[in-house]
């Protein structure tokens, strides 16, 4: 495998020098394959590939079409249209055959017409109805159904659709910014200790530890723990903050990456990441990103302030979100957009008339329900109030 890649390379090197490779020049090229980088490394930081050779080790099993019988070969880019919700999934697996647990949940969201790249991070507490399995963590989708059913969640809880994922095991995080170079960000004094706790735990004893706080350099090792720890401050919500300014920042950093460095970045990644993305897509997409500019990345967080109860429920701690206020809040996030909703139209023209029938952009008809919570059994038996047998959630705690 290792002979096949520098032979690649080589051969790579040989092609980018000949003028009709691509159908735009050299510099251009560059500004793709980067930008292609960038949208993978929206995903947790993980460059997938930038050429068919290396996507396709990770898509499917077959080498790629990339070259064929020693001829050089072209690539046509198109534009895509529209908006492209992609699931970012972090896991955190202990061996290869564990499902591993979901520690990070980001939709990625491009929207060709408002040439915008947004972040949405879901809290892993929030309680939800899963599908086909009641009430319980938002995470849990993942252990349950893989990446599929935690799409179909989001689909039913925040009417966010969702066809394509990244899964990225966590340990790619930690080469990726190693071959970056690291990473400088702000330790705040009361992150410094839970930052070195963790570092020793996954790492041992005689990892590089941090020595205080201030804005400073931090090595894969050091950045991972930095994005990881959540008993401090302001627990999860400082935690999803903290992974959304390291995304910003590899993003930045991949701006300037060399051409000749996204093949190393993307080989060491193969084992690392799993998606459902065709080569195909993936491309243009990434061309099409490209034609944005230099866009930034704008970033929230799910639920929002003020749009959430912070309950204990079976002894867990959780996040009841009220599924209406977010529904709205990323709507407007969204630049108002409804084709990132494939039924959202529908669900405001009922304007949440709980038990209503509603028809979705699709001519299907559907129930809307209303689980209530009664506060004085959130931490006993939960006592939901299910009127009615319908595909559609919505949950609150009740008054």
């Amino acid at each position: 495998m290792i002979l096949n890649f520098l032979l690649f390379n080589l051969k790579f090197y040989e092609i980018i020098k000949s003028s009709d490779f691509f159908l735009f020049e050299v510099v251009k090229l560059k500004r793709v394959l980067v930008v292609f980088s960038i949208i993978i490394m929206i995903m947790v930081g993980v460059t997938l590939g930038s050429f068919y050779y290396m996507h396709n080790k990770i898509y499917m099993p077959s080498p790629s079409e990339f070259l064929k019988s020693g001829q050089e070969s072209k690539l046509n880019f198109s534009e895509e249209k529209g908006v492209f919700n992609i699931l970012l999934i972090g896991v955190d697996r202990r061996d290869e055959k564990d499902i591993g647990r979901t520690d990070s949940i980001i939709l990625a969201n491009i929207n060709t017409s408002s040439k915008t790249v947004k972040l949405i991070s879901f809290m892993r507490d929030l309680y939800v109805p899963i599908p086909g399995y009641g009430l319980n963590r938002i995470n849990t989708a993942y252990s349950l159904g893989g990446p599929e059913l935690l799409m179909k969640t989001l689909y039913q809880d925040f009417n966010v659709d969702v066809k394509y994922y990244v899964l990225v095991d966590f340990r790619a995080f930690q080469d990726i910014v190693d071959k970056l170079g690291g990473i400088e960000v702000e330790v705040k004094d009361y992150e410094v200790n839970e930052i070195n706790k963790y570092i020793i735990e996954v790492n041992g004893a005689n990892s590089t530890l941090i020595k205080g706080p201030g804005y400073q350099k931090l090595n894969g090792q050091q950045a991972l723990s930095y994005s990881r720890i959540r008993k401090v401050g302001n627990g999860d919500f400082e935690r999803t903050e903290r992974q959304r300014r390291v995304l910003t920042i590899l993003i930045n950093k991949l701006r300037n990456v060399s051409i000749f460095k996204i093949p190393d970045l993307a080989a060491t990644m193969l084992n690392y990441v799993k998606t459902n993305i065709p080569t195909t897509n993936l491309l243009n997409l990434a061309y099409t990103v490209y034609k944005f500019g230099n866009t930034p990345v704008e970033t929230i967080r799910i639920p929002a302030d003020g749009m959430f109860e912070d309950v204990r429920v079976n002894g867990m701690a959780v996040l009841v979100p009220d599924l209406e206020k977010n529904v709205v809040y990323l709507e407007k996030f969204l630049s108002m957009q409804g084709a990132a909703f494939s039924n959202l139209p529908a669900y405001m023209a009922n304007n949440f008339h709980f038990n209503d029938v509603a028809i979705d952009n699709r001519g299907k008809r559907r129930n809307i329900i209303k689980i209530e919570i009664p506060k004085e059994n959130l931490d006993d038996d939960l006592n939901l109030i299910n009127t009615k047998k319908n595909n559609k959630k919505i949950i609150v705690p009740s008054e």
